[in-house]
């Protein structure tokens, strides 16, 4: 069994992720820099190719949730729910700029991890 990969917390320093938040947000003004990554349970769903998205501030959740279902190569019977600091489940019609203003860490950046729901059971 492999070992589950190191979080993008624990694989960078909180001054290294703050300069990285400081640089997009002065590139990318209009854009939520996320981080996307699988639950740590999760054993449905594959690992995304990349952690690091930077998001439009209009964006809603159900639009990334299409984004990723498409990523991930997911077939119509599964589905996929997101959680914001591994906790908040936020509405579909919600933006990122929403979500961004009450649940952005301390480093600048909005945690998210996704699980799998079996649609179908």
């Amino acid at each position: 069994m492999e070992a589950p990969m190191k979080s993008f917390k624990e694989r960078r320093t909180f001054g290294q992720r703050v300069r990285e938040v400081d640089n997009v947000k002065r590139d990318h003004p209009n854009k939520i820099p996320v981080i996307i990554e699988r639950y740590a349970h999760e054993n449905q769903l594959p690992p995304l190719d990349r952690s690091k998205f930077l998001i439009p501030e209009h964006v809603t959740v159900g639009e990334v949730i299409k984004i990723l279902k498409r990523r991930l190569q997911l077939n119509m019977y599964q589905s996929i729910f997101l959680l914001v600091n591994g906790q908040n489940q936020p509405a579909t019609t919600t933006t990122f700029a929403e979500i961004y203003r009450t649940e952005a860490d301390p480093d600048g950046f909005l945690y998210i991890v996704y699980a799998a729901q079996e649609v179908f059971g």
